[in-house]
């Protein structure tokens, strides 16, 4: 059983509603299921395009396999500067592994990345479409390398209800305005490579939210530090998702 820091909210004599206390959360507590690459293998990855806040834009989606348990939680991937939505296929296999844990699997192409060739004047505006466009029913978690910073947090600004988790991985566009961090509620995960001495400052910035973990560090790992720790990066997914309500 997963152990989390819990404090209790009564919502009346008969009901009792865990809230976990993020700060304190154990994201190690859980490995990953022995048969995971098995059931990444079997994950089918489709590739569309759709036209969002006039962009055609170019994603690639994934559910889970047949014999596993769906969660009900959408996955959103965007990507940093160097990298499209194959990054989470071929370099790292994060798609096929968050399907293989029970998670929708959304990736997405940023605009003047990948197959999407357009630019886009408003990326927070863009960014709150993609959401409308391919996850309506769900709130998202949301992750964030490096560069789609500059599409969370002007989001995040207008828009700070439309996810339901937010995974930043040094990301670039931070501000320095205290209150901004202080009134997120999402939960978020912090994460940064051991060796990505520049994340530092927005670890520290975004450990201001109230509901952010302690920045979780890939040892040894670079500023893409998924590419490094692919295992530990998708270990600390897993409890992530799970502890979310």
């Amino acid at each position: 059983m997963l152990s989390v820091v819990t404090a209790c909210l009564v919502l009346a004599p008969w009901s009792v509603l865990a809230v976990t206390d993020w700060k304190n959360v154990n994201l190690r507590a859980k490995e990953l299921p022995g048969d995971i690459e098995e059931l990444a293998n079997k994950v089918v990855i489709e590739q569309e395009n759709e036209k969002i806040y006039g962009v055609n834009t170019f994603y690639q989606t994934a559910e889970p396999p047949v014999g596993v348990a769906r969660s009900g939680k959408v996955v959103l991937l965007l990507h940093g500067a160097a990298f499209s939505s194959q990054t989470w296929v071929t370099r790292v296999p994060t798609i096929a592994t968050l399907a293989a844990l029970g998670h929708g699997v959304i990736a997405i192409d940023l605009p003047g990345f990948g197959r999407t060739r357009s630019s886009v004047s408003d990326k927070g505006e863009y960014l709150a479409n993609v959401i409308d466009t391919l996850s309506p029913t769900v709130k998202p978690v949301v992750i964030t390398p490096s560069a789609s910073g500059a599409f969370i947090f002007p989001m995040l600004r207008k828009y700070p209800n439309k996810l339901s988790g937010w995974v930043p991985v040094a990301p670039a566009g931070t501000t320095s305005r205290k209150e901004f961090y202080e009134k997120l509620t999402v939960p978020t995960m912090i994460v940064f490579g051991g060796r990505d001495f520049g994340a530092r400052r927005s670890n520290t910035l975004l450990s201001q939210i109230p509901t952010s973990t302690s920045p979780q560090e890939l040892p040894n790992a670079g500023h893409p530090a998924y590419l490094d720790k692919p295992d530990l990066w998708h270990q600390l997914l897993l409890n992530f998702l799970d502890n979310l309500q």
